[in-house]
């Protein structure tokens, strides 16, 4: 009875999924390799209908971030994240698909659901929001979002994904943002974001795919060169022909983290003051009147120590939190992907 509360019409005869064979030309309960297409859900919408010749949709499900606090603040959670394939028919009307807001809840009807990341409270830190699935949503997974550092101007979390939990980040002042990852930490003390694949380092670079911060060199990624923190440049980005939302879903992102003041490439932390890349976190700041870096797409934005304010976080992301004077960063808002491929 895996969809029997689902009932789709289909000219005049009823298909109820669980209860009844599947439609002409309908799914076969077998994912498709991969999917080549999708959808960004970025409002709250009753209206949205199956593509044509499209016969399963996966749905990966963000809540929004939570805000970073003024001056003496920490940072705020990154949001929760859930996912799973639906069975459909081209021309369906899809159950609700609500977008939270900042700090909100997404959901697709009451099949999967993912909370926002909670707002700073002064010094208290953010914590993860969370995801959940209902039983018969097919290959269903679900991560919470990273929570912020204890100190006053940490980075926020980074949001759950594909990759698991989000990153988290250090307890100093300054510290990076965490990406959309568990090895994702940012660093502290004007540290760099953190990586899809390790943590950005303290005083220095930003994490990569495939390693952390190494020296005065932003993390590696896969095939991509980190960035250098006395030059000041970004990471790099190994060329790949796939949109990133694709590269997120199959888990090949694969950018390096980027040098002081560099951004960090697709799946890179930024170097200090430096943007995230794709997934990754926002760099720290620590000079008064710097700001901390911004994360990218479903990463935290970095905290701020002197007088600047909090970094702004990605989609879902945490925004970073201000210590000694400054305006916390934004926590990101929520969003729903819709991956499907023609003629599955």
């Amino acid at each position: 009875m895996s969809y029997s509360t689902y009932i789709y019409q289909k000219n005049p005869q009823i298909f109820q999924y669980g209860d009844a064979a599947l439609p002409p030309g309908g799914p076969t309960g077998i994912a498709p390799p991969t999917f080549t297409m999708f959808k960004l859900i970025t409002a709250t919408t009753s209206t949205e209908r199956v593509p044509l010749n499209v016969y399963q949709i996966g749905f990966a499900v963000f809540g929004g971030g939570g805000n970073g606090s003024n001056a003496n603040g920490a940072g705020g959670g990154g949001g929760g994240f859930a996912f799973g394939v639906l069975d459909v028919t081209p021309g369906q009307i899809l159950p609700t698909l609500t977008v939270g807001a900042q700090g909100g809840t997404s959901s697709v009807g009451t099949l999967l659901s993912a909370t926002g990341g909670t707002n700073a409270s002064g010094a208290t830190p953010g914590v993860g929001g969370a995801g959940t699935a209902a039983s018969g949503v097919r290959l269903s997974q679900t991560a919470s979002g990273g929570a912020a550092g204890s100190a006053n101007g940490s980075g926020g979390g980074g949001a759950g994904s594909f990759y698991g939990t989000g990153g988290t980040t250090e307890a100093g002042s300054g510290s990076g943002g965490g990406a959309a990852g568990p090895l994702g930490i940012g660093g502290t003390n004007s540290g760099g974001g953190g990586g899809l694949g390790g943590a950005g380092g303290s005083n220095n670079a930003g994490g990569g795919t495939a390693g952390a911060s190494v020296s005065a060199f932003g993390g590696q990624g896969f095939g991509a060169v980190g960035g250098n923190s006395t030059i000041g440049n970004a990471g790099a980005a190994q060329p790949s022909s796939k949109n990133l939302f694709i590269s997120f879903f199959e888990k090949t992102l694969n950018g390096a983290g980027g040098g002081a003041a560099g951004n960090g490439g697709s799946g890179g932390g930024g170097g200090p003051r430096g943007n995230g890349g794709f997934a990754g976190g926002g760099g720290g700041a620590v000079s008064a009147n710097n700001f901390g870096g911004v994360g990218g797409p479903f990463g935290g934005g970095a905290g701020v120590n002197n007088g600047g304010g909090g970094g702004n976080g990605g989609i879902a992301g945490g925004g970073g939190g201000a210590a000694t004077a400054g305006t916390g960063g934004t926590g990101g808002v929520g969003i729903i992907v819709m991956y499907y491929t023609e003629g599955y």
